[in-house]
């Protein structure tokens, strides 16, 4: 197990998304992580460990990703851990600890579900909502890119930004992470192996029962 004194939880959300759905989120989180900290930095006042309200900004990605520097930020651990409002995390998500304070390591086993498609499908890449950090590091990184101001980036400079941010990247893994696209969010865009459609995923079980739970 790992020392759990030594990380945060940073939650970031625009609260764009249901407030049923969220809430569901947010209970959850509650009880995965634990005795883990957790800050959320929102656009409106949550219930959710810390909060720190941002007030009415952009929704962008852009905007989230100030929203997390604030959080970083807030935090005293030496790691910090990512949550989104639309992703259900297994337990293990929470119990990983780096061995590098300065490297990004991403969870490697995420699964997308939109409204439209009755399955699960694995994502090709890394989620920006699973991944952890050594804070200090983080920072270092992502405060220097970002702009002063809360004046959104466009599309293309933002995934200039993703790509350049962290190109050397370590991966851990475990039961999947379901990441929702439910068409509330910045965008339901995501590259996924349409192959790999599948009704049932290890821990969450049918498709149809993870649907039923968030009313989605």
């Amino acid at each position: 197990m790992s020392n759990r004194k030594d990380l945060t939880v940073c939650y970031y959300t625009a609260n764009t998304e249901n407030p049923k759905f969220e809430n569901k989120i947010i209970e959850d989180l509650k009880v995965k992580a634990g005795n883990i900290p957790i800050i959320s930095v929102s656009r409106k006042p949550i219930d959710l460990g810390t909060n720190i309200c941002v007030g009415e900004k952009p929704v962008s990605y852009t905007s989230e990703w100030k929203q997390l520097l604030v959080g970083l930020k807030a935090a005293k651990t030496k790691f910090c851990i990512a949550a989104e409002a639309d992703c259900f995390y297994p337990p293990e998500y929470f119990e990983f600890m780096p061995e590098d304070e300065r490297t990004m390591y991403n969870y490697n086993n995420i699964w997308m579900v939109w409204k439209r498609h009755n399955g699960f499908y694995k994502k090709y890449v890394y989620c920006e909502g699973a991944q952890i950090c050594g804070r200090e590091y983080w920072i270092e990184r992502l405060e220097p890119v970002l702009p002063k101001e809360w004046i959104p980036y466009t599309r293309r400079e933002e995934n200039r930004l993703v790509n350049d941010l962290f190109r050397e990247r370590k991966e851990f893994t475990g039961r999947p992470v379901v990441s929702f696209k439910t068409g509330d969010g910045v965008s339901s865009r995501t590259t996924f192996d349409s192959k790999s459609k599948t009704h049932d995923l290890e821990y969450w079980g049918n498709i149809r029962n993870i649907k039923k739970i968030f009313n989605y």
